[in-house]
């Protein structure tokens, strides 16, 4: 066999087990009774939001102030 067909057999080894490992270590533990959980959590979420609204901390664009009479910008 030659090298780089090992070396590809390997590495799809190794991905498939680092792909079960990442499953088993990230599923929930326990399953919801509800399954419509995640929508009324969602719902929830959205409905809590202010739409058209921003956080006090978000830049707010200004119009451009027009040059005075003695073409100087605005400070």
């Amino acid at each position: 066999m030659s090298s780089s067909l090992v070396f590809l057999l390997g590495a799809v080894v190794m991905a498939a087990l680092g792909s079960a490992l990442l499953w088993l270590l990230s599923r929930p533990r326990n399953r919801t009774a509800d399954p419509d959980e995640f929508r009324r959590t969602l719902r929830n979420m959205s409905r809590h939001s202010r739409t058209g609204f921003h956080s006090r901390s978000a830049v707010r664009v200004i119009g451009r102030l027009e040059a005075d009479d003695d073409g100087e910008e605005p400070t």
